[in-house]
């Protein structure tokens, strides 16, 4: 017994209560959480297992038997070049079924009104997807450039436009570090912001490289609306839109990173005060409703299962990892195992229902101003 030196003040306290709240949670006095604390008594065995739920720590810690480990934050890495070489075939097929043409048309010649040749510079390009959407309804004699920090991406990117009926160049370079040699009509990324360090950095960097009233446009999902954007028919759509402890993740990697997952939203007030003008907001238009009647389904369907990372073939040492991960950016054991096991339940409503269509809107948001 002289080896037990309980820790409930110390957890108590970091949790920001009072003995009274404590006293409520657990069902006792306050001044029996008095005495806990101050060692003039134990808590029954049954409070054990209960106290350390509530503090997320063993029971062993809880009595001091072992000490608490301060859990070390894993960056997901987002800004390498290395993280993204190896999702090339994600990026491939993650990009499919994103847009609607129409409305990539309806952009450039309705609201930017784009009606003569421009100089397109594509920042974060990776395989230039922009440009695959934007160019065929840009006026003929514009040019693309595309620039990426990942080689593999890039030479990728160079052989899906060897046909281009345009120039195309792309660029093997960290943005950040990138001194253009020209001015552009029309700067762009995609999916950027919400992957680095320093988003107001890059932005401004970007603004850099456009001529006196080009276009910069920014475009970003915002996570909340993903996080709510899915039905599956036949699952509990409240359940769906359940993220406990996701708002933990997201304030954790502001913090520690800098990497805003509510960049989408913030987009155009940076552009103001970055001295743009004329600075608007667009919503994608495109929602993937999915059902055994539409084309491609099982293609389609495995490519969303992939996209999101919904899979049933966790090992216990992958489970363990993306614990760990979770908790270290903030989340409760509880919590992380909860955003884990909910995963794992889409995945296998799908696998015994093969037949199931859904319905996703991702909340892409569409950030652009003038120089």
């Amino acid at each position: 017994m002289a080896e037990i030196r309980l820790r409930i003040a110390e957890l108590r306290r970091k949790k920001h209560l009072t003995q009274q709240q404590l006293a409520d949670v657990v069902g006792v006095s306050f001044q029996t959480i008095s005495k806990w604390e101050k060692g003039a008594a134990m808590p029954d065995l049954t409070y054990l297992p209960m106290l350390a739920e509530y503090f997320d720590v063993s029971v062993d810690q809880l009595l001091g038997l072992k000490p608490f480990q301060e859990e070390e934050y894993y960056s997901a890495r987002t800004e390498s070049a290395n993280f993204w070489a190896e999702k090339l075939e994600y990026l491939i097929r993650s990009r499919k079924n994103s847009w609607n043409d129409d409305y990539a048309k309806f952009l450039i010649e309705q609201v930017w009104k784009i009606d003569r040749p421009v100089k397109v510079l594509d920042c974060g390009c990776g395989l230039g997807f922009l440009g695959k959407l934007f160019m065929p309804h840009l006026p003929a004699g514009s040019s693309y450039t595309g620039i990426d920090v990942t080689e593999t991406l890039t030479e990728v990117g160079e052989n899906l436009f060897a046909d281009a009926e345009y120039p195309v160049n792309f660029i093997t370079k960290n943005v950040m570090d990138y001194h253009a040699n020209e001015k552009y009509d029309l700067v762009l990324c995609k999916a950027v912001l919400r992957h680095l360090n320093d988003p107001k950095a890059f932005l401004e960097k970007i603004i850099g490289f456009a001529k006196k009233d080009a276009l910069v446009v920014c475009i970003d999902s915002n996570r909340e609306f993903e996080c709510d954007g899915l039905y599956v028919d036949g699952m509990d759509y409240f359940e769906l839109c359940r993220h406990d402890g996701m708002d933990k993740h997201w304030r954790t990697e502001l913090e520690q990173q800098g990497r805003d997952y509510a960049i989408a939203i913030r987009t155009a007030h940076m552009m103001r005060a970055l001295g743009l003008h004329n600075v608007d907001v667009r919503m994608n238009d495109k929602v993937n409703f999915v059902t055994p009647q539409s084309d491609d389904y099982e293609e389609t369907k495995q490519d969303f299962l992939n996209y999101n990372d919904w899979n049933t073939g966790l090992t216990q040492e992958q489970r363990e990892n993306m614990i760990l991960f979770f908790t270290s950016h903030g989340m409760t054991r509880q919590e992380a195992e909860r955003n884990i096991d909910r995963n794992r339940e889409i995945s296998a409503f799908f696998e015994a229902h093969p037949d199931a269509g859904y319905t996703f809107f991702k909340g892409t948001m569409i950030s652009y101003g003038q120089k």
